[in-house]
């Protein structure tokens, strides 16, 4: 059968073009396997890392990087529309202005409160259900709000932004995509970042997305440089990380999971997993008694596979 690399933004098109007999690399790795016969577990690792993997095709949507995922974020959630039935129904909202509004989609029970603007002229702003857009908000598509979420008063949501589930979202955010159950409540600007889920990042935090001197921006992996060929980019941040008020993060920022940021002037560019300000590390129980409390305080728990998960990656080091 055909062996599809999950990275892949796999789009209807490619049916014709790409399911033959013929396997299909990128510079980076394997894309389609077209497996023809039976074949070991063993034999089948081998042949995914072997070096002569197929033709060579750049022109498949992949994502190598996290940053590709913001790259490809607009032309994803217009070809999801145009594949959804969702509706143009909006109710009538008290002194809010809606700008193109025949590309504004909004769920039952959302509520956008007096004061804000969506303008959707330069792409869809998507609204799930039950968000409240709270007084004074401003909404530049294209923009997808997943249900639940919180934007604040007077909050700047800019173009190409992703906000999952359950977020509270404020100040002013651009070309970034939070994962669900993560928080920006306050001012401070997040651009061309990456946020898993259950980040929290204090007030007035700000991270650089763009190089004084305008040159490219390089993510520092500990042992290995990625020039990521790109002009705009800022944070990457993993799962149940929490930021510091006033926080200064650089262009081209890691920081991993489960850390804990703060600390005057800017913070180091590689954050490891687990990492307690700029050179300790956090405390295994008290981590994971905090995560039990986060979760409780939004009616959730802690799972034993994932406790059991965060503790195989705290003994990674």
């Amino acid at each position: 059968g055909y062996c599809l690399n999950s990275r892949i933004l796999w789009r209807e098109d490619y049916n014709q073009l790409y399911l033959n007999d013929y396997n299909y690399t990128n510079t980076q790795s394997l894309l389609i396997y077209n497996n023809l016969s039976d074949i070991s577990i063993n034999d089948f690792n081998k042949k995914i890392f072997e070096n002569n993997r197929g033709k060579v095709n750049n022109s498949i949507l992949v994502i190598n990087y996290l940053w590709d995922a913001i790259d490809l974020f607009s032309d994803t959630l217009n070809r999801d529309l145009n594949n959804s039935k969702l509706d143009h129904i909006i109710k009538q909202y008290d002194s809010v202005f809606l700008i193109n509004q025949s590309n504004i989609y909004i769920g039952d029970g959302t509520t956008i409160r007096p004061g804000s603007v969506l303008d959707a002229q330069s792409g869809p702003i998507v609204i799930g259900e039950n968000v409240v857009v709270d007084i004074g908000s401003k909404i530049q598509g294209p923009v997808f709000i997943d249900d639940e979420s919180y934007i604040s008063p007077g909050a700047l949501i800019r173009a190409n932004c992703l906000i999952g589930k359950n977020c509270k979202i404020g100040g002013e955010v651009s070309n970034s995509i939070f994962h669900a159950f993560s928080n920006k409540a306050h001012d401070g600007f997040i651009g061309h970042s990456y946020i898993g889920e259950w980040v929290n990042i204090g007030a007035g935090t700000n991270n650089s997305n763009l190089k004084n001197n305008y040159s490219n921006i390089k993510f520092n992996f500990k042992n290995h440089i990625v020039d990521t060929q790109r002009l705009f980019l800022g944070s990457m941040i993993g799962d149940y990380t929490k930021i510091g008020i006033s926080s200064m993060l650089n262009t081209g920022t890691y920081i991993g999971f489960g850390a804990n940021i703060f600390g005057s002037g800017f913070t180091k560019k590689f954050n490891e997993s687990f990492s307690w300000g700029k050179n300790d590390r956090v405390d295994l129980n008290r981590f994971l008694q905090t995560c039990s409390i986060v979760k409780e305080r939004r009616d959730k728990k802690i799972s034993s596979i994932e406790e059991k998960f965060i503790k195989d990656l705290y003994s990674e080091k």
